[in-house]
């Protein structure tokens, strides 16, 4: 038994980071989002006397563009940038592409963007990577009746309910991330508080058997 619950265990920490795929770039709502890549053609880094650089970027909610094949800064050293200024942004994910052209070399490269209200670029994968490791030490807590594993169940659903607080979840903060990370500090201070008065109660009956 022990070792399934161990592989459920691992198995759900190696696969929650990957069920929301990270955009490239994310930027907060209400800030200008700076794009800055690098760029090299057969090798050789773009420069400002022979490369030109351009940039489209769309929203994917209605396929509209919000920058449209417009150039970009080149920086000696191969560094591309461009500011999207806020006023054109809303929440949501977007498709962008650059295209440089150096000496009639011509390179295509493809991105994706988010903007959300935290500006958090870590997407779903450590919530999830938090929750599912609480719910699962918590169930083999109670299957082996080991109070130290309840202990840490309840230690990380605090955690996961802290981070919720500061980071929301998938780049949301509103009241019900809020009122989510709430419910998990709770359950975390009681299922801690539980397994830690069985942990004070086994080390005193093993104090007084000892006399």
């Amino acid at each position: 038994m022990k070792q399934y619950i161990i592989l459920m265990i691992a198995i759900c920490l190696l696969v929650a980071p990957v069920i929301s795929a990270a955009p490239d770039y994310t930027f907060k709502f209400g800030e200008d989002a700076k794009l800055i890549a690098s760029c090299d053609i057969n090798g050789v880094p773009c420069t400002p006397a022979l490369a030109s650089c351009n940039l489209t970027l769309r929203k994917d909610m209605d396929n509209s563009y919000v920058v449209n094949f417009k150039p970009m800064t080149v920086s000696f050293g191969g560094d591309i940038n461009y500011t999207v200024n806020n006023n054109d942004l809303e929440i949501g994910d977007y498709s962008g592409k650059i295209n440089c052209i150096q000496s009639g070399e011509n390179k295509t490269a493809t991105f994706t963007a988010q903007i959300n209200p935290t500006g958090d670029a870590r997407g779903y994968g450590l919530f999830l990577v938090l929750a599912f490791g609480s719910l699962l030490l918590l169930a083999g807590g109670i299957l082996l009746k080991n109070e130290y594993v309840g202990f840490i169940s309840g230690t990380l659903f605090i955690v996961t309910g802290i981070y919720s607080m500061i980071y929301g979840i998938g780049g949301l903060a509103d009241l019900y991330t809020r009122a989510i990370a709430f419910v998990c500090i709770g359950l975390g201070f009681i299922f801690a508080i539980a397994a830690g008065y069985k942990i004070v109660e086994g080390i005193l009956e093993e104090s007084n058997s000892a006399f």
